[in-house]
């Protein structure tokens, strides 16, 4: 595989792929999940699907509930919960 191959393009497209560090990784996350909330939604997932991405969130956030990145992965584990009227 060559280097290039192996380039997130999903990344670089949400503008994650520059990030040097934990703390600008949260911050990209974060400008990321504001811009989402002013877009339409699509749904892309089924409620099934939903409901497990959203209990495998909750789960990883609870590792470190202080940590920048797990803050934001609550938030989005919540705000799915929000949508699935869980």
């Amino acid at each position: 595989m060559s280097d290039e191959a192996a380039v997130d393009p999903l990344g670089e497209r949400y503008g994650l792929a520059g990030v040097r560090d934990m703390a600008e990784y949260a911050e990209a996350l974060r400008r990321l999940l504001e811009r989402g909330r002013r877009e339409q939604c699509v749904a892309v997932l089924s409620a099934e699907e939903a409901y497990a991405a959203a209990e495998l969130l909750g789960q990883f956030a609870q590792l470190d509930p202080l940590a920048t990145v797990n803050q934001l992965v609550a938030s989005l584990a919540s705000r799915l919960y929000s949508r699935l009227g869980a």
